[in-house]
């Protein structure tokens, strides 16, 4: 198991507490090593480290075997112990937890990776293997048969890198390795520690997550039943569902009357603008019509008014009979155009009033019901057939022979 997944099976614990505070002192005495682990996951991670700094090394000697598989099995009994026992009682941790204890503080001619005693077994072997026995029972503390020579080596060496002699530079190298041992034993205490604080915090955040989620489905739940309480009692309530269907109604014929309503809105619009040109133009034609009759009666050549008062009135009829053409022609077309203009603000007043009965309907079926035979009638109202007003007693323009027609049927 991964130091992470170690973690997050303590967060998941009810006895998280417990597992950040157990303890062991580990102290291989031949090495001069010790060092008090606070918390599952300190010692653990301690643990990993060891092995995985075991694995990483080459061509180690066969006597520091035992020690790569110590830490080996230390590893899979502490993740057994965590998957099997996480879920457990303080009072059976406690039982389960001594076992565990006595085998990581087991005092065996046990190494750790890094130390200096392993370095130097290490190159031992590599330089002179047949010695490296002596060296190492020399470590241990071990007797040894110095008759033989390459144990005689061995231990010499050993003896050599233990302790020259007594001179200062001897004593100098010794502070300095106690100086290194204690700043390294210093740093490993740290770790736990702060190791032990990650996993308290996990395992309050996971706690502080889980209690929000608790709260979140709570409310949920509350609020699902308040509302299947308030909808199974609808019926019970005024018609509340006889409402909802009166506002879909409304909404569906508001859909189907939008379009319907847009289009009144725009006509009436463009209607009014086309009267107002219609206008404008009428006001042109009237002042062209009064300028053309001034121009005419004003400008006239003389002999059309002598020729009234003499014999032959032939010139006289000719332009009598011009005259009333132009006079009807423009009667005619300010007629036409008069027409156009009151038509178009009609068909525009028309349309706003279509519109406005639109939204007025709308608002009827939303305020009350209203009743079949009615709502034909309005829909008759807003879709039947507007009177222009262009073709009622339409007549072509008089002609003068429509004068004669009328005093010869007199």
């Amino acid at each position: 198991m991964t130091t992470t997944e170690i973690r997050k099976k303590i967060a998941e614990s009810s006895e998280s507490d417990w597992f950040n505070s157990v303890e062991v002192t580990i102290e291989y005495p031949h090495i001069e090593f010790s060092l008090t682990l606070k918390g599952f996951s300190s010692i653990h991670k301690f643990v990993s480290q060891q092995l995985a700094g075991w694995e990483k090394l080459e061509n180690i000697p066969s006597e520091l075997n035992s020690s790569k598989q110590h830490f080996n099995t230390l590893k899979g009994r502490l993740d057994n112990f965590l998957n099997s026992r996480h879920l457990e009682t303080k009072g059976n941790l406690e039982n389960y937890w001594r076992t565990e204890k006595g085998q990581i503080q087991k005092n065996g001619n046990y190494f750790t990776y890094d130390s200096s005693q392993t370095e130097f077994l290490t190159d031992i072997n590599n330089r002179i293997p047949d010695s490296t026995t002596g060296a190492y029972n020399y470590i241990v503390k071990t007797n040894t048969n110095l008759a033989d020579r390459n144990n005689l080596i061995g231990s010499l060496l050993a003896y050599e890198f233990d302790l020259k002699d007594n001179s200062e530079i001897t004593e100098r190298r010794k502070k300095e390795k106690s100086s290194i041992s204690k700043i390294k034993n210093d740093l490993r205490s740290q770790l736990s520690e702060s190791e032990t604080q990650l996993t308290g915090h996990l395992t309050k955040a996971n706690q502080d997550y889980q209690k929000y989620v608790n709260l979140i489905d709570t409310f949920k739940s509350e609020k699902e039943s308040l509302f299947n309480d308030w909808y199974d009692g609808t019926d019970e309530n005024s018609g509340v569902k006889d409402k909802i269907a009166e506002l879909e109604n409304t909404y569906d014929s508001l859909l189907s009357l939008k379009k319907p309503a847009e289009y009144w809105n725009n006509r009436a619009k463009n209607l009014r603008t086309q009267g107002w040109i219609s206008f404008a133009a009428l006001i042109v034609f009237v002042v062209l019509v009064v300028w053309s009759l001034g121009e005419l009666l004003w400008k006239v050549p003389e002999e059309i008014y002598t020729s009234f008062f003499a014999d032959d009135k032939s010139a006289a009829i000719r332009w009598s009979i011009i005259y009333i053409t132009f006079i009807s022609f423009m009667a005619f077309c300010i007629k036409a155009i008069t027409k156009v203009m009151f038509s178009s603000f009609h068909l525009a007043r028309d349309s706003e009033e279509r519109n406005t009965l639109t939204y007025f309907y709308l608002s009827l079926l939303n305020d009350s019901k209203v009743e079949k035979e009615d709502r034909q009638l309005i829909m008759q109202s807003l879709f039947s057939r507007a009177d222009t007003g262009l073709l009622k007693d339409d007549s072509g323009p008089t002609m003068p022979n429509d004068f004669i027609s009328k005093i010869i049927n007199k």
